[in-house]
């Protein structure tokens, strides 16, 4: 059933939701990436573009499906983009509708503890700035499947592991991480 994504954005926006909305588009492979805390958007991210200029792509492209995943959160804030009400107004005005891909996904606390998992293991190896690459890499540049499959973590791991330089410690971060994505 096709929903208005103003509509869509408005229901988590009242239900104070907290998580990672994506909008998949026709024509491109990128997702738009809306983060949620209590509702209240703190992050959008489109591909590498951040905050407000992601908002222009929603009005150019033609926005096909969303998902909800709840309990995810990043520690990137967008600090030029309006309230979570006006960007509802604006998306209304622009009149986009989109279907709710509803698969069965990794379960959030499991996506989660992947997540933090990865992102520790790389803080071993290369110190604190390797929970921010982390981050930086989940929200810009790793796009995974609807349900994150084992193969898109291998993927986020493959790209994390040219972030270490010394080959002992690429190792050694390469076998936390496999012991992390054995029981998925």
């Amino acid at each position: 059933m096709k929903k208005n994504l103003a509509d869509v954005v408005d229901s988590l926006f009242k239900a104070k939701s907290t998580g990672l909305l994506t909008i998949s588009f026709s024509s491109e492979k990128n997702l738009l990436k809306f983060y949620l805390r209590n509702g209240e958007i703190y992050h959008i991210s489109f591909g590498f573009k951040k905050g407000i200029e992601c908002l222009n792509e929603i009005a150019l492209r033609q926005p096909v499906s969303y998902n909800f995943i709840s309990q995810i959160s990043i520690d990137i804030t967008s600090n030029d983009i309006p309230s979570t009400e006006d960007i509802i107004k604006n998306l209304k005005g622009m009149n986009k509708f989109v279907t709710s891909s509803d698969s069965s996904i990794i379960q959030s606390s499991d996506f989660q503890k992947i997540k933090e998992g990865i992102k520790t293991a790389l803080i071993r190896q290369i110190g604190p700035i390797g929970g921010k690459i982390t981050e930086k890499y989940i929200t810009e540049k790793w796009i995974p499947s609807e349900p994150p499959s084992k193969e898109d973590f291998l993927r986020l791991v493959d790209m994390l592991k040219d972030e270490i330089e010394d080959p002992q410690s690429k190792k050694e971060f390469l076998q936390e991480v496999n012991k992390i994505l054995g029981g998925i």
